[in-house]
């Protein structure tokens, strides 16, 4: 059983970001956080209460003025965009690292958020000795985070304005811009076509040459010069000697020998 002591010295964190979207997913309505610090408090001396908020570019200051009327200390930041123009942004190291640091100086930490994410936060909380207790909607807890805190408190309709319209216009994200459509990627350079292959010359036929012809012989017949190919003319006889033959008389031989008769 969880027992409260008037003289426990609180610290009351708030996670605005995860109460924002969970009021409106489960009751369409917006948070009293007058009540919500009212009912961590439970009559206790509350050293801080600190709430954690991100800046969207909407106009919050209305929003951002009545958490600090109602008590709360306020811290903001911007979130961070992404390449593909998404947003994102949390606070969950943030508020980890100031609920360690105001361990040693309190007595109980009441964490308002249903994120899981912070399960190993209280894990260390209560190995320091702190108590800790959680408020956050039944329906958008993690189920580990409220077993394990000391303390557990639904959000219930008693503290939801049914009238969201104010707060959502003042504390309503802008729209995340939706990504662009990627460029389609530019189309890679033609590659240079290979050269059509040359077509191959026909084989030419081997041609023989033909025999040599015959030496080419001029003849001088009846004054026609022919260039018939003729044929080895035969060797012409032998000359008759000049030289006189004694044993057969010459016709001057002859001659002569009339002469003396």
């Amino acid at each position: 059983m969880s027992v409260t002591y008037p003289s426990q010295r609180v610290a009351v964190l708030v996670d605005v970001q995860n109460m924002f979207y969970s009021a409106y997913d489960c009751f369409r309505g917006r948070l009293n956080y007058k009540k919500l610090l009212d009912t961590a408090a439970a009559g206790r001396h509350v050293v801080r209460a600190l709430a954690y908020a991100m800046r969207d570019g909407n106009n919050q200051t209305s929003f951002f003025t009545m958490l600090r009327e109602v008590g709360f200390e306020l811290r903001t930041k911007e979130p961070r965009v992404r390449p593909d123009g998404t947003r994102k942004g949390g606070w969950d190291i943030g508020i980890t690292i100031d609920a360690l640091m105001l361990a040693p100086k309190v007595d109980v930490i009441a964490l308002v958020s249903g994120d899981g994410d912070f399960v190993e936060l209280v894990h260390a909380l209560r190995t320091l000795g702190v108590r800790t207790e959680v408020y956050a909607f039944e329906r958008s807890v993690g189920r580990e985070l409220r077993d394990l805190a000391d303390l557990f408190t639904p959000i219930g309709e008693e503290m939801i304005f049914r009238d969201a319209r104010a707060d959502a216009e003042a504390y309503a994200p802008a729209p995340e811009p939706q990504p662009r459509p990627a460029a389609p990627a530019p189309l890679p350079p033609p590659r240079p076509s290979a050269p059509a292959p040359r077509p191959t010359p026909a084989a030419q036929p081997v041609r023989t040459p033909p025999p040599p012809a015959p030496p080419r012989v001029s003849s001088f017949g009846a004054g026609i010069l022919t260039d018939e190919p003729q044929e080895e003319a035969p060797a012409p006889p032998p000359r008759p000697s000049r030289s006189r033959n004694r044993t057969s008389p010459s016709f001057l031989d002859r001659l002569e020998a009339e002469d003396e008769a």
